[in-house]
């Protein structure tokens, strides 16, 4: 299936369908990694994906400002008023490191610690997560990891130079190893614990948010992630999952609520999976993405039992998406000329959950 489509005024983003993420610290007679800490600072209300960093992928480092932009201390404190606890920030490998085994870039650097200080200020938290889908592009292409040109290696590398240089800053809630990796011809956990391993040199208490393969859908979770178990001496290890709710789970809804034959308990019975693997491996997780059409009330009902359902479960997430150039963008609960969206009144109830991260 495409894995791109198009976000609002001249704004690309690639993206795919996936699903839910868990907190979870249940027993189970077969431990066969070690269980997480039940750390309270791992669980938070309400999270909010601002993607523009990440806009137009094809356009290698892009120009600041009209390919990508970060969002801006106005941009989160929207979010902050509506009780959004965290803000997940993706942004491309290639714009912080122009040439792989290079120093991060010293500009691309200072946009993201202005956000994290945005954040600060806002009593927020940070993610930081590159959205390369488990690639680095060389010469215009997106090459795999650990194939000719891109080694585990190099991205260890990088790995390890992102977690350098922001260990010990509490706005950071956590660092995601990478944005849905697919097709990955079976080394996605050499990769995951390489990187994991980076980062550990690094900063020994990091939260690491680890997604699974074949774009971190936790619909097919079993399928291709279910001896996804990286080693982790610290228990500091949130496994990221993904969901959307259209017929084809890529988050484009190409077809209608009752065309692609939704119904309101959808969310919960796609996450599931994910949340049962959660459960009998004694792990933790996080859902960072999912979303819904802001159009047709229906898709609310959906979003709203699942909401209900990922609180019950003690599951964290982050919503996808906001924030700046998304306004036209279908998914989006960005206001419009002021007025929230239908999607934000849903978003921001309280389900019992904790507020802060």
């Amino acid at each position: 299936m495409k894995d791109r489509s198009r976000y609002g005024d001249s704004t690309q983003l690639t993206r795919r369908a996936f699903n839910g993420a868990v907190l979870s610290l249940l027993g189970s007679r077969q431990v066969i990694a070690k269980p997480v800490l039940n750390r309270t600072d791992t669980i938070f209300a309400r999270g909010i994906n601002l993607p523009s960093a990440a806009f137009n992928d094809e356009r290698i480092p892009g120009r600041y400002g009209q390919d990508y932009i970060y969002p801006s201390a106005k941009d989160l404190d929207y979010y902050a008023r509506k009780g959004f606890a965290v803000l997940r920030l993706p942004y491309l490998w290639e714009r912080l490191q122009h040439s792989l085994f290079d120093r991060l870039d010293i500009a691309e650097l200072s946009h993201i610690k202005q956000v994290i200080a945005a954040a600060r200020a806002l009593k927020m938290r940070v993610i930081l997560s590159p959205h390369n889908f488990g690639r680095y592009h060389i010469n215009g292409k997106p090459t795999l990891i650990g194939t000719e040109g891109v080694s585990v290696s190099s991205f260890a590398d990088f790995s390890y130079k992102v977690a350098a240089a922001f260990a010990g800053d509490d706005a950071i809630y956590g660092l995601s190893l990478m944005n849905e990796p697919h097709d990955s011809q079976g080394m996605w956990k050499q990769t995951a614990q390489a990187g994991l391993d980076a980062i550990r040199r690094a900063d020994a208490d990091r939260l690491v948010l680890a997604p699974g393969d074949h774009w971190s859908s936790a619909y097919s979770w079993h399928q291709y992630n279910e001896d996804f178990l990286l080693h982790d001496p610290s228990s500091r290890v949130a496994y990221e999952a993904h969901q959307y709710f259209d017929a084809d789970r890529t988050g484009t809804y190409k077809l209608g609520y009752s065309a692609g034959g939704a119904v309101r308990d959808r969310g919960v019975e796609w996450v599931s999976p994910f949340v049962e693997w959660l459960k009998r491996r004694r792990q933790m997780g996080i859902i960072t993405e999912f979303g819904v059409p802001n159009s047709d009330p229906r898709w609310d009902v959906i979003l709203q039992h699942l909401l209900v359902y990922l609180a019950q479960k003690k599951i964290p997430w982050t919503y996808w998406a906001g924030g700046p150039w998304l306004a036209n963008y279908r998914l989006s609960v960005e206001p419009k000329n002021g007025v929230d969206v239908s999607t934000m009144a849903v978003l921001s109830k309280d389900y019992g959950m904790l507020r802060k991260a």
